[in-house]
């Protein structure tokens, strides 16, 4: 993280000032005291963003400085805001799918996290009937088991099952 100049941050408060107000009417000596800064910081960050184009600053005699936003970085600003914005809303939305994503991973059975990790592997499945059958489990639901064995391909009720022996 980088840590801001005193200059940036005034640069900074003063364009959210503008933004929020539309104009400053007063004195160098008020502003300076309202940003918490030199009065010599304020006419030069004044001077940087009349530069950019972001304001208008103009000295009247017996009203002191008057600095106006210019409409279209005004614009440029609201955009700017708005977007940003769009973006926060966005992010949330992703952070709360991730959420919802683990709550599901975390709602995992054991039963599927076992049987997720034997996928593509050897195992021994021994049936309630006293069976044994070996083979390569290739994928399973909430109710079967699907292998391979010697003779061919199985499909094994979960219901069926005993005991899965696996590496």
């Amino acid at each position: 993280m980088t840590s801001q100049t005193k200059s940036e941050k005034v640069k900074a408060w003063l364009k959210e000032y503008l933004s929020e107000f539309g104009e400053y009417s007063g004195t160098i000596e008020e502003l300076s005291q309202l940003a918490g800064a030199s009065p010599y910081l304020i006419k030069k960050v004044v001077g940087e963003l009349e530069e950019e184009g972001f304001l208008k600053a103009e000295t009247k005699r017996g009203k002191g400085l008057v600095i106006t936003l210019l409409e279209e970085k005004k614009e440029e600003e609201e955009a700017v805001e708005e977007k940003r914005e769009e973006s926060l809303e966005k992010a949330e939305k992703k952070e709360e799918e991730r959420k919802e994503e683990k709550k599901k991973e975390k709602k995992k059975s054991l039963q599927d996290q076992v049987l997720s990790s034997l996928l593509g592997k050897n195992v021994t499945v021994f049936l309630i009937s006293g069976t044994r059958l070996e083979g390569v489990l290739l994928d399973f639901d909430n109710f079967t088991l699907a292998m391979t064995a010697p003779k061919g391909k199985s499909l094994v009720y979960k219901h069926a099952v005993a005991t899965i022996l696996f590496e």
